[in-house]
Formats: structure tokens, C-alpha cells, sequence
């Protein structure tokens, strides 16, 4: 029976890929900072599907914390087959405006806790080949304004994952990165933002999306055990990447558009 980790999985797009992978026949290690929630769900995952599934409490920024859940791993299960780095944050706000302890917060959770998981069961993994997930975001390789931490944060996810994409191919590890846009979840419920603005557009636009987490979640299964690298789930933000790699300078220009429309509508609504 295989055996996978997923941070950030009592709720929103890590409930899903918890819910794909036990559907799957795979034991899941529920791990993240709401107990109530992680707990039901690792014991309901159980009952349905009758793998070893459990709850582990883990804030992702703590190194202790994660010592402890590879202690418990390796005892446990004596292995681990996958791993998806998925617990994140989500923060908006000019540059000059955005406290830079909601900067520190969103680094420290997005891309520390993603390189904190990588550090602490890659061992366990080059003992017999296995894969990594790290959840990015669109804003990994498109940056829009007024979303400086978040893009960042993202980017840099992207960026350590290309790196340990070539770094442990010879141990058998496949590494993915998930870039998924707006989608049905329940990313702005602890996001910060120096405007409520910035949570209303996000909001709207995840409530327009015909994407579900359960959609990106059977696509992360799919797409991951078949060794690719980048996974894209959404066909319009794809084509402004691409647009990106090839014209840059016309990508350039639309970019800087939306940031003086943004600009113009903050300054109307100080007026």
C-alpha cells in the first residue's frame, strides 16, 4: 500500500488531494494546524476506504514539528511513497503598504514550508524513489500588481522545484510543481490584505471558476505519477504564460497596463 503526506489537507484543494489519494488506495497522513477538521477527515478517509490514514498536527514553519512527524513516519510506516507540499497562505498589498511582517508571514509559510518538507523527507525518499509535489500557483510565473509577497513566495516554490526536478531524478524522486489559477477553495479566509478590495476580486473570480479543487486534485494524481513536471489547470492563464515565454515585451506591456488600472481605481476610491 503506497503512502503519502499532504500538508494543509483538512480543507480546501488538500482535503481534495486527500480524498483522491485514498480513493486511490493510498494511506494519507493528514497534516496541518486544524485538529477537529483533520482528525474527521483521516478517520472518515479510513472508514471509506480502509487504508491507515491519520491525523498529525504540523504548522509548517516549525522545524520541531517537522522532526516529529518523520519520526512518526518512519516508525509507522517504515517509508513514504510521496509527498505534497500544499499548506499556504495568502496576502495582497502594495509594496510600500503591505507590513512587512505579513511579507515575513507569507514567505515563512509558502515557500519555507515547502523547502522545510522537502529538507526533512527527502532522505526517506531516496531510499526507494518516490514523488514530490510542491503547490505553487499561477502567480508563480505570472505577477501581477499589488501582490508582491504572494508572487514571490510562489515563484520561488516554482524555482526550487525545477532545482530538485534535476537534483533527484538519479534517485528515482519525480518533482512536480502545481500552478493552479482561480478555483473554488478557501484561500481567502486567513488572507491578509491592506485592502478589502483585494479579497472581493479574489473571491469573485474563485466563485466564477468552473474548477474545483476535486477537478485539480484527480489531475495532480494523474499527472504527477506520470513524471510531469509543471501542471497546469487552467487553459487561459496557461496561454499568458506562454505569451510570457515568447513575447515578453507584449506581455510586458499588458502587465503594466493592469497596474496602472489598478492604480487609477485605488486613487478614485481615495479621492
Amino acid at each position: 500500500m503506497k503512502k503519502i503526506i499532504i500538508t494543509g489537507a483538512s480543507s480546501g484543494l488538500g482535503e481534495a488531494l486527500a480524498k483522491e489519494y485514498a480513493k486511490q488506495g493510498w494511506s494519507v497522513c493528514v497534516a496541518d494546524i486544524q485538529q477537529e477538521a483533520g482528525e474527521a477527515l483521516a478517520k472518515k478517509l479510513s472508514a471509506d476506504h480502509g487504508t491507515d490514514c491519520f491525523f498529525y498536527s504540523l504548522d509548517v514553519t516549525s522545524e520541531d514539528q517537522w522532526q516529529a512527524l518523520y519520526n512518526e513516519v518512519a516508525q509507522r510506516w517504515k517509508g513514504l511513497d510521496a509527498l505534497i507540499n500544499n499548506a499556504g497562505v495568502a496576502s495582497s498589498g502594495d509594496i510600500d503598504d503591505l507590513p512587512l511582517s505579513d511579507f515575513q508571514w507569507t514567505v515563512d509559510v509558502n515557500l519555507m514550508g515547502v523547502v522545510k518538507g522537502c529538507y526533512f523527507f527527502t532522505p526517506l525518499l531516496k531510499k526507494q524513489g518516490g514523488y514530490i509535489v510542491n503547490v505553487a500557483s499561477m502567480a508563480g510565473l505570472l505577477h501581477v500588481p499589488g501582490m508582491s509577497a504572494y508572487n514571490v513566495s510562489k515563484a520561488a516554490v516554482v524555482a526550487l522545484s525545477e532545482t530538485l526536478c534535476a537534483e533527484l531524478e538519479s534517485y528515482g524522486i519525480k518533482v512536480s510543481v502545481l500552478c493552479p489559477a482561480f478555483f473554488q477553495t478557501n484561500l481567502t479566509k486567513n488572507m491578509r490584505a491592506t485592502h478589502q478590495g483585494g479579497i472581493k476580486v479574489a473571491n469573485r473570480l474563485m466563485e466564477k471558476s468552473s474548477i474545483s479543487a476535486a477537478d485539480i486534485a484527480a489531475k495532480v494524481y494523474k499527472e504527477s505519477l506520470a513524471g510531469k513536471f509543471h501542471i497546469l489547470t487552467h487553459t487561459r492563464e496557461n496561454m499568458f504564460w506562454r505569451l510570457k515565454r515568447f513575447l515578453p515585451k507584449i506581455y510586458m506591456m499588458q502587465i503594466k497596463r493592469t497596474g496602472k488600472k489598478m492604480h487609477k481605481k485605488m486613487t478614485e476610491k481615495t479621492a
